[in-house]
């Protein structure tokens, strides 16, 4: 089984090695033809070779996997050494570990049974194991048994049903409050869109720094089953200080490289109406050209003359609801018709958006009022009226 049991809560660093090895085994996610993975790959903070071993062991002798041992660095000096351990045991076991070693040396294959015989007298022998998930196939059966054992956990999180043993963590709408805190602290959606990077500082046991009892890798998972976001790809950076000290741990952060979908982006923006009620669009006075916004009067005229600013404050105002409004349905609505529309300045409808933005944060210190890049426009869904 993937999972010792889908019933207890794991830690994050448990998880990693657990999904990891789902998705490249059995998804066959992040892994090209002939590519291969090895233990490391299913490593997050100081975990030892040996400890991710046993973490899979179960799935892997019921997968039936059998691994490449790369003759790496010092693999010569590490064998010789093994035999010499080998030659220790009893005839019986000596001569097992003896043909296991032969076959390593052939650069045959080997079983995962046969790498914990073997581990015994080599336990480096862990960080020469390679997998190569293209030339595994996984029965459908075993398939079935190891997706509804992920769902199953899972769903468990989402449901707070997890039994817990060593610590605390927070209930599945607590992580997930804690990921939307850090979207929106470090306006992740205003500067990157949709698909962005949200990175945390570690410990060696992939306990998170500033909050101890939050579990980013089973959130993001367990939003994706949900249909909130896509999981690109997790994974480690590791940083070790420049100046030579006798405590120079390394400086770890676990990366989650997700895409939300519009259902939560609408959950992120109701929770910033809601912690931020000031912060909404009131009302634009087209003549004036003022727009009222977060308790300012913001001038979007200049010397009385209506600008491409006001111009496209009252498009934009014209759509209900989130919709985007693309640059020739703007252009359009400002008069000009397809023959126009071409001798247009580039960006023109571009460039009124930023006139919008930065005449609001002059006066509110934000700066994502509209959004807009080269080809459309609309008004931050997060910054109007719950009712329009």
């Amino acid at each position: 089984m993937i999972l010792k049991s889908p019933d207890k809560h794991l830690t994050d660093q448990e998880f990693f090695t657990c999904i990891k090895f789902f998705d490249f085994i059995i998804e066959k996610k992040e892994i090209d033809e002939e590519e291969t993975f090895g233990i490391s790959d299913l490593t997050v903070g100081d975990d030892e070779a040996g400890t991710i071993f046993n973490r899979i062991f179960m799935s892997g002798q019921l997968l039936e996997i059998s691994v490449e041992i790369e003759k790496g660095y010092e693999f010569k000096e590490e064998i010789i050494k093994a035999r010499e351990e080998a030659g220790k045991k009893l005839e019986k076991e000596r001569g097992k570990l003896f043909k296991i070693l032969k076959n390593i040396e052939d650069g045959k294959k080997i079983k995962f049974p046969e790498v914990a015989d073997v581990s015994w007298v080599w336990y480096e022998v862990y960080e020469h194991m390679k997998f190569n998930p293209s030339k595994h196939q996984t029965p459908e059966e075993i398939e079935k048994i190891f997706r509804m054992e992920m769902d199953k956990y899972l769903d468990n999180f989402i449901n707070n049903r997890l039994a817990v043993s060593k610590k605390n963590y927070y209930a599945f709408e607590t992580q997930k409050r804690v990921l939307i805190n850090l979207i929106d602290e470090d306006r992740k959606i205003a500067l990157y869109g949709n698909s962005f990077i949200v990175r945390e500082k570690i410990d060696g046991k992939c306990v998170y720094e500033k909050l101890p009892d939050f579990c980013l890798i089973q959130t993001v998972y367990a939003l994706q089953k949900l249909g909130y976001l896509k999981v690109v790809n997790v994974w480690e950076d590791v940083k070790y200080k420049e100046s030579a000290s006798w405590d120079n741990k390394p400086i770890r952060h676990i990366n989650t490289n997700i895409i939300l979908n519009q259902s939560f982006i609408d959950e992120i923006n109701n929770k910033y109406k809601k912690d931020n009620p000031k912060n909404v669009l009131e009302k634009f006075d087209a003549k004036r050209g003022v727009l009222k916004f977060a308790g300012k009067e913001i001038n979007l005229a200049k010397k009385g003359k209506e600008t491409d600013a006001v111009l496209l404050m009252k498009t934009l105002l014209k759509v209900k609801g989130d919709d985007w409004k693309h640059n020739d349905e703007i252009l359009a609505d400002w008069g000009y018709n397809d023959e126009d529309q071409k001798d247009t300045p580039k960006n023109k409808v571009y460039f009124a958006g930023q006139k919008i933005n930065n005449a609001v944060a002059l006066k509110t210190q934000i700066d994502d009022f509209v959004e807009c890049n080269t080809s459309k426009a609309r008004i931050n869904p997060k910054y109007r009226k719950v009712d329009e």
